[in-house]
């Protein structure tokens, strides 16, 4: 397979992540706002807090709500961070980070492991959002520095900064 069969591989996945999560959060409103007991009400609709997973948002009552990649990629955030959520009265979704969870910065090298994209930082391998990638528009083998929580255990990070190939 050539890199342009491969760059219109990404292109593909990307959209379809797009429409993926956009049919997710009108599942959502459709489903779960009705009754819940973690909600409640502003004059903008309605408000959720919770806890950044790395993907998703989850709520003290372990609801999971849908974050988008490109909100999340551009935000930076990271496993920890605390969001609120405002469903607004048309289902429109809008985050906000109100509380960032510890970081720590560390110079990885972009991988691709099972067709999902990797920060490999010493013998540790991380996820990255598929967004992070294409918004920051690495390629494998590019040093980027990478913001963890300040529990380096879990298993997702952000990008910060793309170094180049090889430049530390």
């Amino acid at each position: 397979m050539s890199s342009s069969d491969n760059a219109e591989i990404r292109k593909h996945i990307v959209e379809i992540e797009r429409h993926l999560q956009a049919i997710k959060q009108k599942m959502f409103v459709v489903d779960n706002v009705v009754g819940r007991t973690d909600l409640f009400a502003s004059d903008d609709g309605k408000v959720i807090e919770g806890i950044f997973d790395g993907e998703a948002m989850v709520s003290g009552e372990g609801n999971v709500y849908p974050v988008s990649p490109n909100y999340a990629s551009k935000s930076r955030l990271v496993v920890g961070d605390r969001l609120k959520l405002t469903i607004a009265p048309d289902g429109k979704f809008i985050y906000k980070q109100i509380c960032p969870a510890e970081r720590k910065r560390r110079v990885g090298t972009v991988e691709v492991f099972g067709d999902l994209p990797y920060i490999v930082i010493g013998d540790k391998r991380y996820r990255v959002l598929v967004a992070s990638i294409t918004y920051f528009k690495v390629k494998v083998g590019d040093r980027v520095t990478a913001v963890l929580p300040g529990d380096e255990t879990v298993g997702w990070v952000a990008i910060e900064n793309v170094l180049g190939a090889g430049e530390e």
